[in-house]
């Protein structure tokens, strides 16, 4: 898959994966769960095949260009979007893989059960600040309602509520 890659169990389980450094970003990112299941088949698949070594890309494993396989990933992306009638998106600009991340890091703030914005922007490996500007600018107070209008469970210590 390029890159460390170690499955957690525990109470939580996820992937854990150590990726070469992009713009002075160096820690560990975490998956939500079911990329394990997904993750554990797709090896098992390409091991069947004779591939699925530990320095193999996940996908294209055979394909020793990654600069094309990357290619051949996007114009197969592309494709099927054009197939469902999704090449544009609501704005008109056209999806790409890049996509994905935004569309991943926007599910996360709008499902995350309360994710903070920090752990979410370690994870991702960008800022608070580009979250904000570029991932949570098309989201609105109404869409997360429940959250706004919900109670914490834990009594406040005293002291610490508002005057």
């Amino acid at each position: 898959m390029g890159g460390n890659q170690q499955i957690v169990r525990g109470p939580h389980t996820y992937l854990r994966l150590t990726l070469p450094e992009t713009k002075a970003h160096d820690a560990p990112i975490v998956t939500l769960r079911p990329a394990v299941r997904l993750y554990e088949r797709m090896r098992r698949l390409q091991q069947q095949a004779g591939l699925g070594r530990e320095d193999d890309f996940l996908f294209f494993p055979g394909e020793s260009d990654r600069s094309y396989a990357l290619a051949v990933l996007g114009w197969l992306f592309r494709r099927l979007l054009e197939d469902l009638g999704l090449r544009d998106g609501p704005h008109g600009h056209p999806r790409t893989l890049y996509s994905l991340r935004h569309t991943a890091i926007t599910l996360r703030l709008l499902y995350g059960s309360g994710i903070d914005m920090l752990t979410l922007a370690r994870n991702a490996r960008t800022s608070v600040d580009m979250i904000e500007r570029h991932y949570a600018s098309t989201l609105t107070g109404e869409r997360n309602i429940g959250m706004l209008q919900s109670k914490r469970t834990r009594a406040i210590p005293a002291g610490h509520g508002l005057r």
